[in-house]
């Protein structure tokens, strides 16, 4: 696999030249010194969508573009549901414009601004080799991971019936064009995903908040404990099945090395650490029910990397 190196200048760089905001880095960075009066300094890991600094110790600052802005009321029901390693957040309207002012346009291109409690913790697509030299530090990480899920079944269910049938439209949507797309050799495991359907719609599988992107770069780890401290970016979130963002798991029971994707060789312990404690968490579930969330794992994994971003449809992944 040919190494990617991630620099931050040229990332905040092309975030500026891409948006097409006329507002500058200096603007931005000039607005958060005004509104907070503290040190500004960007984050060590920006966004495809956005610019985000810290104002000083307690403060994170986030100019986004338009297209990627965040719900305040999402915002509020993932930090209901999942407690403290949501932070709120708060707007401050926008900044920036098109640098064509015709009218209806002069705010096309402008960046919306949040402020936000700064939570502890590494981003852990960083810290995943040193922790990977210690089991206990892992098992901290996928059991704190396991509470996030948890959290999210006993606590995340929408009641709504539209959403629940948005839900499934989707994902009986998103099957199909997974099976008239991907190899033959994945055939087998796609045509079991019907199956989830039924159990969607009798109520067994609960359709939940779920954040759009939970990879590496968006949850925060303790170097130290190894336990999980936060989750950023709910820009994308929406009510999926439980499970679809069951990938996160397995980015913490492996990386990527030259020859593709290598779990650890742990990975079966931790996958154990793993379940042992969601199932003691959320009190213990039947068999039907766990095979349920296999399914559901097996098909965040063929949406998030068997289709096209631009290809997929309500919010999934």
């Amino acid at each position: 696999m040919p190494q990617v190196i991630y620099e931050l200048d040229s990332s905040i760089a092309a975030f500026f030249s891409d948006s097409g905001t006329s507002a500058t880095r200096q603007q931005c960075d000039e607005f958060a010194r005004n509104q907070f009066g503290e040190d500004i300094r960007p984050v060590p890991l920006q966004g495809v969508t956005s610019y985000t600094v810290t104002a000083g110790p307690i403060t994170i600052v986030q100019f986004r573009e338009q297209g990627s802005s965040l719900n305040e009321g999402m915002m509020a029901l993932a930090k209901a549901v999942h407690g403290d390693v949501v932070t709120g957040c708060v707007s401050h309207g926008l900044i920036g414009g098109s640098s064509s002012y015709s009218e209806g346009k002069e705010d096309a291109n402008a960046l919306a601004l949040y402020s936000m409690d700064k939570l502890p913790g590494e981003n852990y697509i960083f810290i995943r080799a040193s922790l990977a030299e210690s089991l206990p530090l892992q098992l901290a990480t996928v059991e704190s991971l396991a509470r996030f899920f948890a959290q999210s079944w006993l606590n995340g269910r929408t009641t709504d019936p539209d959403q629940v049938s948005t839900a499934i439209n989707n994902c009986t949507k998103l099957f199909h064009h997974l099976s008239e797309t991907l190899p033959s050799r994945f055939q087998p495991s796609i045509s079991q995903l019907p199956k989830l359907l039924n159990s969607l719609r009798s109520g067994e599988h609960p359709v939940v908040l779920t954040h759009g992107d939970l990879n590496e770069m968006n949850i925060l780890v303790d170097p130290v404990t190894g336990k999980i401290t936060s989750v950023v970016d709910w820009a994308e979130a929406s009510f999926l099945p439980f499970g679809f963002a069951l990938y996160a798991l397995d980015n913490c029971l492996g990386n990527m090395g030259e020859n593709g994707w290598e779990y650890f060789d742990n990975a079966d312990q931790l996958r154990k650490g793993f379940w042992d404690t969601f199932d003691r968490l959320v009190g213990g579930l039947s068999e039907s029910v766990m095979e349920s969330i296999r399914l559901a794992r097996v098909a965040g994994l063929f949406i998030r990397y068997g289709i096209a971003y631009e290809e997929r449809s309500g919010g999934m992944m």
